[in-house]
């Protein structure tokens, strides 16, 4: 069974990126295990309801964070109760106290299919609020991290994209979304981007590898390729979220063009110019 974990530190980040993660729960028959980051108590409270919580009194900042823990879980459980839907299973836990090499751990222990983040619309200047680096966390994991910008209106996914050099192009990683978009029957394109210092392609050639070497390999009758001479990836992002209206944007951690577009703190916020959900794939 697939599971999905949300870094959870009740910010509207955090929020925004759990209900995705319900939504994409339902859409591939996945459970969720909802893994806060911020310390909270052992005391119990009432049962929330939706997004409205009765507060005890006197209230401590650790009840607030149950309270607030506990009312996200009840929201999600609330918008879980679809009679049409699959109705993933929904757990809690504390990773307050984890490193990033215990989260690893963690995720490499209960075959997480996908971590799932929030991130802000502003880069940061500083480390994760939350303290725990998801960015570390990735370079020792087999599973994507996906990032969920706050002001990006949740829908089901249309179209997604790859960005990567054809010579490159990881059939895994293919199948893998291949797998996910099938999920919403949406496109799935690789956008063929020379890597820095590499020869383009030339518009034959790249078509006969992708269509003797990346589709055979892939089962998936949606998948598209575009052969990209752009160099300016700003550029190309640009014309790949407004121009191409892709909903879903795919890179690989530390290859060619990933390296280029990410901040220092990339977990905290996507690169002011990536307004779309942020797939990254461990190296």
């Amino acid at each position: 069974m697939r599971t999905l974990l949300i870094v959870f530190d009740n910010s509207p980040e955090a929020r925004h990126a759990s209900q995705f993660a319900l939504n994409l729960a339902q859409k591939i028959k996945a459970n969720i295990l909802l893994a806060n980051t911020i310390k909270i108590s052992k005391k119990k409270v009432e049962k929330a309801v939706a997004w409205d919580v009765t507060k005890e009194n006197p209230v401590t900042d650790h009840d607030h964070q149950e309270q607030s823990i506990q009312e996200v879980l009840a929201h999600l459980k609330s918008l879980n109760e679809g009679p049409d839907n699959f109705n993933p299973e929904i757990e809690e836990l504390d990773i307050s106290n984890m490193d990033e090499n215990q989260v690893a751990q963690l995720v490499i222990k209960n075959h997480i299919w996908m971590i799932v983040k929030g991130t802000e619309d502003v880069l940061q200047t500083s480390p994760s609020k939350n303290g725990l680096d998801v960015h570390t966390v990735l370079n020792h994991v087999l599973c994507p991290l996906l990032l969920v910008p706050v002001s990006w209106q949740i829908k089901n996914i249309e179209r997604l994209v790859y960005i990567a050099d054809l010579r490159y192009c990881r059939i895994q990683v293919v199948r893998y979304l291949a797998d996910l978009a099938k999920s919403w029957s949406a496109d799935l394109s690789i956008a063929h981007l020379s890597a820095k210092g590499l020869p383009d392609m030339a518009e034959k050639y790249a078509l006969s590898v992708f269509s003797e070497e990346v589709m055979p390999n892939v089962n998936y009758d949606r998948l598209f390729f575009n052969n990209i001479n752009e160099k300016d990836l700003i550029k190309v992002v640009d014309v790949i979220i407004n121009g191409m209206h892709n909903d879903l944007l795919v890179l690989v951690n530390h290859r060619f063009h990933f390296e280029k577009l990410k901040s220092r703190y990339l977990t905290d916020a996507v690169p002011l110019n990536i307004t779309i959900p942020l797939l990254i794939f461990p190296y």
